[in-house]
């Protein structure tokens, strides 16, 4: 994809993956959607994305481009190829996770919490693991995946 192009985002699917949220907090977090995508594969991210439905509560954004997606973290020299589904899937945990690591405990982190759930079930589990984190089931995302680091407090 070329820098000039535009990713699109519907709408609908990104009320449903993120529910309850204001439209400029919808718009950022589009923007996440699209940063993180774009960061993961840099070469050829997915030009529109579209939502797919867990349960009636939970929701999570993916490409509507069935080809499978290279990502690369420079951290940890990580190499994987993902599904569309388990692409978008990976892409949407990570935002969540950056936007529950903002707030006290609240519906985005119990909302993480079951994507985080979901993807246990997934038939690529392991590679999106690998991709969220250093190692397998670490509880914390990629530092490749975290802009600035000094926002945040411990």
């Amino acid at each position: 994809m070329q820098k000039s192009e535009l990713i699109m985002l519907d709408s609908p699917a990104l009320s449903a993956a993120f529910p309850g949220k204001k439209p400029l907090e919808r718009l950022f977090l589009g923007f996440l959607i699209v940063n993180t995508a774009s960061t993961l594969c840099q070469n050829d991210p997915s030009e529109q994305w579209t939502g797919r439905q867990v349960s009636e509560s939970l929701a999570y954004m993916v490409p509507t481009s069935e080809k499978t997606y290279s990502i690369y973290l420079s951290d940890t020299q990580l190499r994987v190829t993902l599904s569309a589904d388990a692409f978008g899937l990976a892409v949407t945990s990570i935002v969540l996770a950056r936007i529950a690591a903002l707030n006290e405990p609240n519906a985005d982190a119990s909302r993480f919490r079951e994507l985080r759930e979901y993807v246990d079930q997934h038939p690529e589990n392991a590679l999106i693991w690998s991709v969220m984190t250093l190692g397998p089931h670490e509880d914390f995302i990629s530092p490749s995946l975290i802009e600035n680091q000094n926002n945040h407090s411990h």
